[in-house]
């Protein structure tokens, strides 16, 4: 189907928009795996407690979490 006056509008290629990018679909599953549940943990923490330095109270709950996982993992081994 054409426009009124003739002329086509083209048609996207869409299998280029299913594929996976580089750093796409493998990239997030690991940060959605081992960082993200820990980061949102520390940021609700952050967000209730609104501390003067929330960089580095995150900072400081991400490496005591860092801490605690790495130790569990070492423990399992």
């Amino acid at each position: 189907m054409g426009e009124p006056n003739g002329t086509s509008t083209p048609i996207p290629d869409l299998s280029a928009a299913t594929q996976v990018r580089p750093g796409g679909a493998p990239a997030r599953v690991y940060l959605n795996d081992k960082i993200v549940p820990h980061l949102l943990e520390g940021m609700k923490s952050v967000a209730k407690d609104q501390p003067a330095n929330p960089l580095r109270v995150l900072g400081e709950f991400l490496i005591q979490k860092s801490n605690e996982v790495e130790g569990e993992g070492k423990n399992s081994e």
